[in-house]
């Protein structure tokens, strides 16, 4: 009976062991998880942490280049103005005088409603001579002739048409000049690179030296409405300023357009009706 106990002790004190062996096992293996749990994480965090600098490095170099790059362009980029505007003789104060729809080339008037083609010929008027060979067509009456091209320089031109008005046939010659357009080829642009808008800008300023309204060809839209609001329509890059005819269906007058991106003016389109 008495070995028989020593027999139980002795069972029970191997499967302690045992035991207690594998608890010890178990225990050792979970630390050793957790430690390397513990380095692969704290090196995980290190590089994020690295690599967030570097990225919060590299956003501060562009964001810092593109400041540096706005800021050339700026001060590279300027739109041309005509210093030397002055007040044609003869031309009105009104930047879009209904009353008097005049233009001056090298120092001759020229009005819409009074001066033929005729007149611009002899006036110097550098027309095409393809629109010079139809200066004699006839022309019937209520009726306006093609349009006739003139190019002041490589940047500018302009385009003419002359109305028959009377209650006959007529010579295109002797037709009134009823429409007038003035047009900038391209006005600078902050997307053009600086040689491109100086050539551009020169030749802005050689048609307004020539080519005389009463405003200047280098005005801006909001220029153009400080100093003529009254009566303007105004639609996003086009503003307006008209009168009903009082003879023919319809109204005539003044159409400004302008750049979208700087708001300079592109081309003036000036027309007239009895």
């Amino acid at each position: 009976m008495r070995n028989k106990k020593m027999l139980i002790a002795g069972l029970i004190t191997v499967v302690m062991g045992i035991s207690i062996v594998g608890c010890g096992n178990d225990g050792k293996s979970t630390r050793e998880t957790e430690s390397t749990e513990q380095v692969t994480e704290t090196e995980m965090a290190t590089e994020e942490e690295s690599e967030a600098e570097d990225t919060g490095d590299a956003e501060s170099d562009d964001s810092y280049a593109d400041e540096t790059d706005y800021s050339e362009e700026s001060t590279e980029f300027t739109m041309p103005v005509y210093e030397d505007f002055t007040l044609a003789s003869g031309l009105s104060e009104n930047y879009a005088d209904l009353d008097n729809r005049s233009f001056v080339y090298n120092g001759k008037k020229f009005t819409l409603g009074e001066s033929t083609l005729k007149d611009l010929i002899d006036g110097g008027i550098p027309f095409e001579q393809n629109s010079l060979n139809n200066s004699g067509n006839n022309v019937n009456k209520n009726y306006e002739t093609d349009r006739y091209t003139a190019e002041i320089n490589d940047y500018v031109t302009m385009q003419f048409m002359f109305g028959n008005f009377t209650d006959s046939e007529q010579k295109a010659e002797d037709c009134v000049l009823s429409y007038v357009r003035y047009s900038h080829l391209f006005v600078p642009n902050p997307d053009y690179d600086a040689s491109m808008n100086a050539e551009i800008s020169e030749m802005m300023i050689d048609g307004a030296k020539q080519v005389n309204f009463s405003f200047p060809t280098t005005i801006t839209k909001d220029q153009l409405l400080e100093k003529c609001s009254e009566n303007a329509e105004v639609d996003g890059k086009i503003v307006k300023y008209s009168v009903d005819s009082e003879v023919y269906m319809g109204s005539s007058g003044y159409t400004f357009e302008f750049d979208d991106t700087t708001g300079q003016l592109k081309e003036v389109r000036i027309s007239w009706l009895p």
